[in-house]
């Protein structure tokens, strides 16, 4: 049964799954966290022990909890696999080790579970149902990149570089930079903890462990119409930099107006024709889709 040679994580998944087809589709489903639902014990398939690897995906019914606390489980070896209660969980803002994601849990007797052996040695064997979710969780979101859709985070955590959101229960990274708030929000960050926030991705990377996403992205193309090369704009002068200005719309957008782009006249240094709170009318210049960025101008106005 999980005899493949080199099989892949994704073979893995699905010859973990084979038997629960051969189930009437009335008697069972599969919920999107890998808890199958049913109205009859779906049976364990038989599993020789001598064929698990490290990385393999099988089904288990948890039987309760061991002498020494960690659950056990039936995977259909002949004796129950072992799971540490840190591994019975999903969690995006939970690390242990240095592998981020393992939660608790508390699983009932009975419950069936798609669990990732992590461990053989001999008849034991030891699984996680946090990884064998992270490896589901990374597989839909390299599908939702792929696809370039918006999805709805919860904010878990912020810091000085950006927030922590939730996305399918794997934690990803949004830059200060990234997230277009209105003036007002800036000053009680505090208040967005467990908020919602619409992003789309930048950077997906499940080898490294590492998603990147943008809530600028989001809001330029929902915007598009109106900030379309050519239309004017208003905001604030909200940032300096050697390279020119940041200028923030009112609903908190940012767009980059380069030194070069600021007036027909030579400006060294933009310090000297613009002071921060400066109200400006801008002309957009051009809108970068994959990354979400506005480059301005006020030299066309002049």
């Amino acid at each position: 049964f999980f005899s493949v040679a080199q099989p892949t994580l994704e073979m893995k998944h699905v010859l973990a799954n084979l038997f629960f087809a051969l189930l009437p589709p009335s008697r069972h489903t599969v919920n999107r966290h890998g808890v199958i639902r049913c109205s009859a014990p779906p049976p364990i398939p038989s599993v020789d022990v001598k064929a698990l690897t490290v990385g393999t995906i099988v089904a288990g019914r948890v039987l309760g909890v061991g002498e020494d606390g960690s659950y056990e489980l039936d995977i259909g070896t002949g004796s129950p696999a072992t799971m540490p209660r840190s591994e019975s969980a999903l969690l995006p803002n939970a690390t242990r080790g240095r592998v981020p994601g393992q939660g608790y849990a508390d699983l009932s007797a009975g419950e069936v579970r798609e669990a990732l052996v992590v461990g053989v040695a001999g008849s034991q064997v030891n699984v996680s149902v946090a990884r064998a979710q992270r490896a589901l969780a990374w597989r839909r979101v390299e599908s939702l990149h792929r696809a370039d859709v918006s999805y709805n985070a919860t904010v878990i955590a912020l810091a000085d570089a950006g927030a922590t959101v939730e996305v399918e229960r794997l934690p990803g990274f949004v830059p200060w930079s990234h997230w277009q708030l209105p003036e007002a929000a800036w000053a009680d960050r505090k208040a967005l903890l467990g908020s919602r926030l619409p992003v789309k991705f930048l950077e997906v990377d499940a080898g490294r462990n590492r998603m990147v996403v943008s809530h600028r992205r989001h809001a330029v193309q929902q915007r598009l119409d109106e900030l379309s090369p050519g239309r004017l704009v208003s905001g604030r002068v909200a940032k300096l930099v050697p390279f020119g200005a940041v200028v923030r719309l009112a609903d908190g957008l940012e767009g980059l107006l380069h030194v070069s782009q600021v007036s027909r006249l030579y400006v060294q240094n933009v310090s000297e024709v613009l002071t921060r709170g400066e109200e400006l009318t801008c002309v957009v210049l051009k809108v970068d889709l994959a990354d979400g960025s506005l480059a301005l101008s006020t030299k066309m106005l002049e």
